[in-house]
């Protein structure tokens, strides 16, 4: 069963320079890999956390997003994106301005 695309605030972005970005994921998960890939050809640097090896910040992930963590989760700007389709990455990055 699919799940909707949830968008979480977390505050507000640096005021500075492009946002951050941060993919929490797993190995194991093609749908991770797929967010992966497509920022890597969209040349967006990020910074993975492997939700296997980290189970603190599946932990915290599970508290932001008020119940269970579905990989991937990506952090755009102090914006949590769960599960986000392509188009929904897109936007974000663009509405960070790191795209």
């Amino acid at each position: 069963m699919a799940t909707i695309p949830t968008f979480i605030d977390q505050g507000p972005a640096p005021a500075t320079g492009p946002a951050p970005v941060t993919v929490y994921g797993r190995r194991w998960c093609g749908y991770s890999q797929l967010v992966r890939r497509q920022l890597d050809r969209l040349g967006v640097p990020y910074e993975y956390v492997d939700l296997d090896l980290h189970p603190e910040a599946e932990s915290r992930l599970e508290w932001l997003t008020g119940g269970r963590v579905h990989s991937p989760v990506v952090s755009v700007g102090g914006r949590l994106l769960v599960q986000p389709s392509t188009s929904e990455l897109r936007w974000a990055l663009s509405r960070a301005g790191v795209r």
